[in-house]
């Protein structure tokens, strides 16, 4: 429905036009039954995603709303019909951005594939940096050089430079950047974390250096 016929609707229902009113309603509800249908709010079968409660709970509250409305208030009519479209379009704008957030959360929790950093979505981008100044301070440069990878891919996923999903591996993240500086940076942490290489205060050094700039020249883009 358009947003005139929706102020058109609000307006007949403000007048105690009682058919206006369940039209209303049912317009509030179809819509809120449009946005539950989408696939990224089912976890199983139709009905029973995490948020069917919350968009049930919203159709009722604007049921309620619409029958509560004092008659004869046209400019009421044309602000509810306002708050029906808003009300809808604020809540899956909102559950989206937390189902985006919650699905990176997901990935970034183990980066780039096997033998990547455990918890390194839930730590933070800048915890693991520090961890990776405490390894190598101890002279734990493999360490260091994993934390900062780890921390690095958290900070272009941040950047939207990449997105983080659970099957990206460091190559996909060179051809997204197409970056010298990042290509030796990944070829280091690929040999520490998957070739049994150890890595020396130099090529740990290179990661701390290198990294920011990396991230930097990603964001500049």
């Amino acid at each position: 429905m358009s947003d005139a016929a929706l102020r058109d609707l609000a307006a007949r229902a403000a007048s105690g036009d009682g058919s206006a009113r369940g039209s209303l309603t049912g317009e509030a509800r179809a819509q809120a039954r449009d946005i539950l249908a989408e696939d990224r709010f089912h976890a199983g079968k139709h009905g029973e995603g995490p948020l069917h409660a919350l968009f049930v709970r919203l159709g009722d509250w604007l049921e309620a709303l619409v029958h509560a409305m004092p008659g004869g208030s046209v400019s009421g009519g044309v602000v509810l019909g306002s708050l029906v479209a808003l009300a809808v379009t604020v809540v899956a704008l909102t559950v989206t951005a937390w189902f985006r957030a919650r699905a990176r959360r997901a990935a970034a929790a183990r980066v780039a594939g096997p033998g990547d950093v455990p918890g390194a979505a839930a730590a933070g981008p800048a915890e693991l940096e520090r961890q990776a100044t405490a390894a190598e301070q101890a002279g734990d440069h493999d360490a260091a050089i994993r934390l900062r990878f780890a921390a690095g891919l958290l900070r272009l996923d941040a950047a939207q430079a990449i997105a983080l999903r659970p099957s990206l591996t460091s190559g996909d993240v060179g051809r997204a950047l197409k970056s010298d500086r990042y290509d030796a940076l990944a070829d280091t942490h690929d040999a520490v974390a998957y070739g049994g290489h150890h890595a020396g205060a130099d090529e740990a050094a290179e990661a701390r250096a290198d990294w920011p700039a990396v991230v930097g020249e990603a964001r500049r883009r």
